[in-house]
């Protein structure tokens, strides 16, 4: 019998590729996901199907379930803070108010690809049991931050703007709503200064609204485009 040269204490055992989220490629080549080149999160809504218990293996008796709809604009209205700018002093907020925007653009791209990949099926098949957490939302959230989410960039924002009166009925002074009914070229607001952060996950705009802040408050929105590497 030939020796094997082993050691007793170690074996090999096989486990399911399905453990790991993270791509590594090879000399001769790996599977690759494929992507937009360009992503707009604007107001549409991603539909898909699954199980009661995240999985996607039957279409056919999932779309007797309740769908799961990802809603673009409540996504966005959930991720990102609006308020007024702290250096600017007390007496100059009546006339020129200055507001800071912060937007949680990863989040919101997690989020988007998520639901897109939901939608197409990307991990149809996969169990719950032969991933690593043993739930495959997680599993799929963490191949998205391990593969994907790091092959795009922050391209741009287009920032919606409408003045409305004081004198409006229920409208208070420096309480501004967010509208995606506002959106069109009369409402686009671009004097505005953007900051993002080197990871990508914030996007900071700054601002003057663009009437006096002791005449009108105002309503906004915004769309955000990525592209791809």
């Amino acid at each position: 019998m030939r020796r094997t040269y082993i050691s007793p204490e170690f074996e090999y055992k096989k486990v399911r590729g399905t453990l790991s989220m993270s791509e590594e490629s090879s000399f001769f080549g790996s599977k690759m996901l494929e992507i937009e080149d360009r992503i707009q999160i604007k107001n549409e809504n991603i539909i898909y199907y699954q199980g009661t218990n995240g999985e996607q293996i039957d279409f056919a008796a999932e779309r007797n379930l309740p769908q799961v709809i990802y809603n673009t604009v409540a996504d966005k209205g959930s991720n990102h803070k609006l308020f007024l700018d702290d250096s600017q002093k007390e007496v100059d907020r009546n006339a020129k108010t200055a507001w800071v925007l912060d937007i949680q653009i990863k989040t919101i791209l997690e989020n988007y690809l998520f639901a897109t990949m939901k939608k197409w099926r990307t991990f149809e098949g996969v169990t719950n049991d032969v991933t690593y957490n043993k739930n495959i939302n997680f599993a799929l959230l963490e191949y998205i931050d391990k593969n994907v989410i790091n092959r795009y960039k922050f391209s741009r924002i287009e920032f919606y703007l409408k003045p409305i009166d004081l004198l409006t009925i229920g409208r208070l002074k420096w309480q501004n709503n967010w509208d995606v009914n506002i959106e069109n070229s009369s409402n686009l607001f671009k004097r505005f200064q953007t900051e993002t952060d080197p990871n990508d996950l914030d996007i900071r705009l700054k601002f003057y609204q663009s009437q006096a802040g002791s005449q009108a408050s105002f309503d906004y929105y915004f769309n955000l485009y990525f592209e791809k590497l």
